[in-house]
């Protein structure tokens, strides 16, 4: 007897997320395409609001937090709360959708235990759970890390999201003693200062679903993690990454135009001159205008800049321009051959730059026009 293909998609759907309904998922896909994508962008990777599958969730990742969110807004940002726009049903079809998305580390907790406790003894949970914990803390990173005066042996709790079936194990850089428990399974141990013992690492098989994740750790000195760990999916580049650094209160951040009055910022964007004076018009108008020879690099119309920090390795990524590229714009330029930037003025919604060109002042005015254009004139 033939499996029709979607009744293959239909049980894999149910089982990554066990508790929700298809039907509930293809509702929430649809409520999320006619609305969310507009902030959250098409394929949840964020936009004008933050992507909604990666790792960072400052409200929580869990699936009452994200309902949470929907029902509530977040105060002081466009995300309004739509427990008056949909009904419940439809909110917690959102959610599904929203849930069904996620792949890797999820509701993370990180606890820290006194470390004489632990001296001598072979890392299990029962051993853990013997005593209890200094501290419980909910990274929103989904990954861990520790302050650098933390003195103490680490326990991690997460839900692991998996959308890929197959072989996965463990790329461990072993520092310190270390076991991982997949699903309350010991899959991984290891122990830097005794390697003569026993050491396991092994090849497991993950299903679509939604799988316990625990860690158990110990280093030697009460300082950030030297040790390094990813679940790496056997045969394939994919792989969830364990550890890295705290984003130490940044979070998801932009820089959008203000009703009424332009701006201008300077920002390190890839691919423009690092001179280059970015114009935020009142109609969320991005215009980058190289004052080194008055011409206009590119511009943007539904646009802002975005300053979110690089969640992957927590390095300090350049800004991005979020937003649609206006392809017939006016470009300005000067012929002079000895041009000086002095300065920029804000006129109400209108930005004025100001250059000497072979020694005469100039002025570029850039003003914006309807709701995705912009004027450029010289004085």
């Amino acid at each position: 007897m033939t499996f029709p293909i979607r009744n293959f998609l239909l049980l894999s759907c149910l089982c990554l997320v066990p508790a929700f309904g298809f039907a509930d998922i293809e509702r929430g896909r649809e409520i999320y395409s006619q609305v969310c994508f507009n902030c959250h962008g098409p394929k949840l990777e964020g936009g004008q609001g933050p992507a909604l599958n990666d790792q960072f969730w400052q409200h929580g990742s869990s699936p009452e937090a994200i309902l949470e969110v929907i029902n509530k807004g977040v105060t002081g940002t466009p995300m309004i709360p739509y427990e008056s726009v949909f009904p419940e049903a439809d909110r917690k079809a959102l959610r599904d959708f929203i849930v069904s998305e996620q792949e890797g580390l999820r509701e993370t907790v990180r606890s820290i235990y006194p470390r004489d406790y632990f001296k001598g003894k072979r890392f299990t949970p029962e051993l853990f759970d013997s005593v209890e914990s200094e501290s419980q803390t909910p990274l929103p990173e989904n990954h861990y890390y520790i302050a650098r005066d933390t003195d103490g042996v680490l326990r991690g709790k997460s839900k692991l999201y998996i959308k890929e079936p197959g072989n996965y194990q463990f790329k461990i850089r072993i520092k310190g003693k270390t076991s991982i428990l997949i699903n309350g399974k010991e899959v991984h141990y290891s122990d830097e200062k005794a390697r003569k013992e026993p050491q396991i690492n092994e090849t497991f098989n993950l299903k679509p679903g939604v799988h316990e994740f625990e860690i158990l750790h110990e280093e030697r000195d009460p300082n950030n993690l030297r040790f390094w760990g990813a679940l790496q999916k056997v045969g394939s580049n994919k792989q969830f990454v364990l550890v890295g650094r705290s984003l130490q209160g940044n979070i998801p951040k932009f820089v959008r135009a203000i009703p009424g009055s332009a701006q201008v910022v300077r920002k390190w964007i890839d691919g423009l001159p690092p001179r280059t004076l970015l114009c935020l018009l009142p109609n969320s108008v991005i215009v980058a205008y190289n004052p080194v020879n008055g011409e206009v690099v590119k511009s943007w119309h539904t646009a802002e800049v975005n300053q979110t920090p690089s969640l992957p390795d927590r390095s300090a990524k350049p800004s991005e321009i979020n937003g649609e590229i206006i392809s017939e714009q006016p470009t300005g330029g000067w012929d002079g051959s000895l041009v000086r930037f002095i300065r920029y003025e804000i006129d109400g919604e209108n930005v004025i730059i100001v250059s000497q060109v072979d020694g005469e002042e100039k002025k570029t005015r850039i003003e914006p026009k309807g709701p995705k254009a912009y004027t450029l004139t010289v004085q």
